[in-house]
């Protein structure tokens, strides 16, 4: 039996918690791939206690962006998706793929550099996307190769199961 110090210390795992920052030092799962394609390039995705967008630029690239716009917290889900990054609806703030305000329009007056947003690296394997949450992008560990996300020799089916209203300790 788990007392409840241990349970808040195990399951909590926004940011900044224990267990949270545990766990953002492994790739994690966001969604299939086919779930994002040209026709549909963005997805809302709440993992880890954060809100995010995933989305798909027209070259194939993959970006994963907090849903909230600096300047007035508009949904970036709302927004347009360019081939360096994703654009607010609201103001046309433009965030690139790691977090940087890229362009502020109307505002070239004021610095950028200290403009972000949280951003975390994408890569595909075996048809489903997966993201580092980790502090350092740039020291991820490799995304592991597991044998069922990679074989080919059987087909791959990737099933989608309702959302659980539990922590990740209860599933």
């Amino acid at each position: 039996m788990l007392t409840a110090a241990q349970n808040e210390r195990l399951t909590r795992v926004g940011p900044g918690t224990a267990c949270g920052e545990l766990l953002r030092r492994y790739w994690q799962a966001l969604c299939p791939a086919a779930e994002l394609t040209a026709q549909k390039p963005k997805k809302r995705i709440r993992i880890m206690g954060e809100d995010l967008v995933a989305f798909l630029t027209a070259e194939g690239a993959y970006g994963c962006v907090g849903e909230r716009c600096l300047h007035r917290g508009a949904s970036l889900y709302l927004g347009f998706v360019e081939p360096d990054g994703i654009r607010c609806c609201y103001h046309g703030w433009k965030y690139g793929f790691d977090g940087g305000c890229l362009e502020r329009p109307f505002e070239q007056d004021s610095p950028k550099d200290n403009v972000r947003i949280s951003a975390y690296p994408v890569q595909e394997c075996g048809g489903l996307l997966f993201a580092y949450m980790g502090p350092d992008p740039a020291r991820a560990p490799l995304l592991p190769r597991w044998d069922v996300l990679v074989r080919e020799d059987r087909p791959k089916k990737i099933v989608i199961f309702p959302v659980h209203d539990c922590n990740w300790l209860q599933v």
